[in-house]
C-alpha cells in the first residue's frame, strides 16, 4: 500500500484512473508532430485563447530569478512561461506522458526545467526550498487535496506564494451544462451518477471505464483548505457563452462573456506562507 508523507493510505485508483487518462490523451493535446516547435506554440496559443486571464492573474513574469514549482505539468505550457521569465523551474507530476511532454517542449524553446515523476502528497524538494508553488486544474483530481496542501506549506519559503486554480463548485458550466443539461435531460445522472458525470468533464474519459477523481471547489472551501496561509485573494474566471448555451447558438469557441466572476469555471487562490 502506498503511502503519504505522513504514512497515511492514498487512494491508488485516484492515481491509476489519472494516469491511464493523460497518458492517452495528455491535457490540452492537439493533432500533430509532438515532437516540433510549432506544435507545441499552437497549444499554447489555444490555452491562452480559451484562458486569456491566466496572464493578467498569475502575472508569470514577475517571477524572474525565482525558484518555482509546478504541481501537474501538462505539457509544460505554464510552466513555460515562468521560465522565459527567468525563473528557476521545477515541476511534479504522475504522469510519464506529461513529464515527456513538457521536457520536449521546454527543450524546443532552449529552456529547461527539473521535473520529477511524484505525487503531489509526497514532493521530493527540501523544506523551505521554493519561492513559488502553482497549480492549475490539477489538486482538484486528488482526493487528498489536503495533504498536497500540507505538502506546498512545506516547501515554500517563508512569505512564499501558492497560487492555484479549482473547478467552480457554483459555476454555469457545472449547474446548467452538466447538471441540468448533461445530468438531467439527457440522463446523464441515471447513467453514470453524479462523480461519473464530474469525470466526463475531462476529455477522453467515459465515466465508466475512464472515470477519474474530480471534486469541485466552492470560495468558502477554498479558503478553509488554505487556512494556514495568509490568502491574499480568492476569485472566479473564465465564463464561455456554451457553459450556458448549445453550441450552435453560442457563437465562436470560447467566447467570453459577462458574469465571469460570479458564474466562471474556475476558482483561483494567491497566498503567502506566513514568515516565522
Amino acid at each position: 500500500m502506498e503511502t503519504t508523507s505522513k504514512g497515511l493510505p492514498i487512494d491508488q485508483g485516484a492515481r491509476s484512473g489519472a494516469q491511464g487518462l493523460w497518458n492517452a490523451t495528455p491535457c490540452g493535446e492537439l493533432d500533430g508532430d509532438k515532437g516540433q516547435l510549432e506544435y507545441f506554440e499552437r497549444v499554447e496559443r489555444d490555452r491562452y485563447a480559451q484562458q486569456p486571464w491566466q496572464h493578467r492573474y498569475f502575472e508569470f513574469d514577475r517571477f524572474a530569478g525565482k525558484s518555482v514549482l509546478e504541481i501537474g505539468v501538462g505539457q509544460g505550457t505554464d510552466l513555460l512561461q515562468f521560465a522565459r521569465a527567468g525563473a528557476t523551474c521545477f515541476g511534479a507530476d504522475i504522469t510519464d506522458r506529461h513529464l515527456e511532454l513538457a521536457k520536449t517542449n521546454l527543450s524546443l524553446h532552449g529552456l529547461s526545467a527539473d521535473l520529477r515523476k511524484a505525487d503531489a502528497t509526497r514532493l521530493p524538494f527540501e523544506d523551505d526550498s521554493m519561492d513559488c508553488v502553482y497549480s492549475f486544474g490539477v489538486i482538484h483530481h486528488i482526493p487528498e487535496s489536503h495533504l498536497v496542501v500540507d505538502e506546498i506549506h512545506r516547501v515554500l519559503k517563508p512569505g512564499g506564494v501558492v497560487m492555484v486554480a479549482f473547478y467552480y463548485k457554483w459555476s454555469a458550466f457545472h449547474l446548467v451544462k452538466k447538471l441540468i443539461v448533461g445530468g438531467v435531460l439527457r440522463g446523464g445522472l441515471i447513467r453514470l451518477g453524479y462523480r461519473g458525470l464530474l469525470a466526463t468533464i475531462e476529455t477522453g474519459a467515459d465515466g465508466r471505464a475512464v472515470k477519474p477523481y474530480v471534486k469541485l471547489y466552492s470560495k468558502r472551501e477554498m479558503r478553509k483548505l488554505f487556512g494556514r496561509f495568509l490568502i491574499d485573494d480568492v476569485s472566479v474566471h473564465q465564463l464561455h457563452a456554451d457553459h450556458i448555451l448549445p453550441s450552435r447558438i453560442a457563437g465562436a469557441p470560447h467566447k467570453s462573456v459577462p458574469g465571469a466572476g460570479l458564474f466562471g469555471w474556475y476558482v483561483a487562490l494567491k497566498a503567502r506562507k506566513v514568515s516565522s
